[in-house]
């Protein structure tokens, strides 16, 4: 709570869109993160751009909304060309030095231009409107210089989510802040807490490298929720709905994922082609879409395998429940990192899991108990791996019952948002007391010390 005794207000500027509220499709972590603030009494006010920044194809301006809280746009009315200029210069010169050097302003623009935009946004709430709000909280490295902008202005302090990091492995190389910048802002924009999500992006690890004051920097795990399911729902009702080339008489192999290349679902196909090879039978139920889509159903024509995949599309975060219930087997092979919801939701629902090794999963996934692990380039021991779950049923029964042991690591949404909130009140109060302080004492010493909490 405020130290007047009135609720938190706190302004949410996002890079990311809405587009997992609602019953929509998505990551859901930006939706639990503001129904935990909301649960805790919070008075919140979102800001987001007027355009999806990762879509390449989406040119329409987006239409947010929620009945819990207020949401403003930012119109971002450049950021379709600016897509549109990027994806040229990709397609025309490919990912070599060429690419990066053209690519590097046009990112770098896109970044400033947007944190401009949600500057400015978040100053006509302020001002036009007339919210006072005593907390600015930047989704993303993307939000974070906009977050940083609107505590200089406000004087009131900032706090930075990261979705987890690529700057880990870029770390190694000289001049990180000037070659990516983008990925480093994350870390370096000056903050009064920084939240970095415990995904096996290894942020604790950059944090250190990069100096950071660990004091103000938080490093937890999503949480994840058992969802209601219809318990109505059988492979026979389901069949009535689900795409055509679906079929009731063979294992289904459930992958949930947004079809970018570093989610590498070309292993899991791959490793489906196996089971074809062996005539093991199995469908991969594929839920989530994106960019790699048409590469992606390509190379299931070029394996041979078109009609084991069944495409999904985006499927609403609910109803991923369901599809786990109905699962056999669930698979995630990501180049980056495996430790993200979609594991944590197949352990809370107790599938048994096929993935690649990952130092990242180390203490979710062990090879055996609860789940089967190939090396990752190897899509021949994975496809051995996926036929062997898919024909051992003792195994499978066993795996099931060993995620149940997994499952006391996790934590539920509320417990991970119950976290949090106390330690945004501690950070609101200490703000608090610290201005208060200056203010009476009226020295350069207090403002100094003003300045360690804002």
């Amino acid at each position: 709570m405020a130290t007047d005794n009135r609720p938190l207000r706190i302004l949410h500027i996002s890079a990311l869109q809405l587009w997992a509220m609602e019953g929509q499709a998505g990551m859901c972590c930006l939706d639990e993160t503001l129904r935990g603030h909301r649960r805790a009494g919070y008075e919140i006010m979102v800001i987001v751009p007027g355009h999806d920044l990762w879509d390449e194809g989406a040119t329409t301006p987006v239409q947010a909304s929620s009945a819990e809280f207020e949401v403003h746009i930012a119109p971002c009315r450049y950021l379709p060309l600016m897509k549109r200029l990027r994806s040229w210069v990709t397609r025309t010169f490919g990912e070599g030095h060429v690419s990066y050097f053209l690519r590097w302003p046009v990112g770098v623009g896109t970044w400033l231009l947007l944190s401009v935009s949600l500057f400015l946004a978040a100053m006509r709430v302020r001002y036009r409107r007339g919210w006072r709000f005593d907390m600015v909280y930047a989704h993303c490295e993307y939000a974070a210089l906009g977050g940083y902008l609107v505590r200089l202005v406000c004087r009131v302090p900032n706090v930075t989510r990261l979705y987890g990091t690529f700057a880990a492995d870029l770390m190694k190389k000289p001049l990180i802040c000037l070659r990516y910048p983008i990925a480093a802002a994350g870390f370096v924009v000056p903050h009064s807490r920084l939240i970095c999500a415990n995904d096996g992006t290894r942020g604790d690890e950059v944090a250190r490298r990069m100096g950071l004051n660990l004091t103000r920097f938080r490093f937890w795990q999503d949480g994840v929720d058992r969802r209601p399911t219809n318990p109505d729902l059988r492979r026979e009702t389901f069949l009535r709905t689900a795409p055509p080339n679906l079929r009731i008489d063979t294992k289904w192999v459930l992958s949930c994922s947004r079809l970018t290349y570093w989610k590498r679902i070309d292993r899991i196909l791959r490793a489906l082609s196996v089971c074809r090879r062996e005539a093991v039978p199995c469908q991969l139920l594929m839920a989530g879409d994106g960019p790699e889509k048409e590469a992606l159903a390509a190379l299931a024509k070029e394996l041979g395998i078109a009609g084991d995949v069944v495409w999904l599309g985006a499927v609403p975060h609910a109803e991923v429940w369901d599809l786990m219930g109905l699962a056999d087997i669930f698979m995630i092979t990501n180049d980056v990192t495996n430790r993200c919801n979609p594991l944590f939701e197949a352990i809370r629902a107790g599938v048994p899991v096929v993935s690649v090794c990952d130092p990242s999963t180390a203490d979710l996934l062990t090879h055996g108990e609860n789940a089967l692990l190939a090396d990752r380039e190897d899509t021949e021991q994975l496809g051995e791996s996926l036929a062997r779950i898919c024909t051992d049923a003792e195994l499978a029964k066993h795996m099931r019952r060993a995620q149940r042991d997994r499952d006391a690591l996790l934590w539920t949404w509320e417990e991970r948002m119950d976290v949090e909130v106390r330690d945004l009140e501690a950070l609101a109060q200490e703000c608090a007391a610290r201005r208060a302080f200056g203010s009476r004492a009226g020295c350069r010493a207090s403002a100094s010390r003003e300045s360690d909490c804002l």
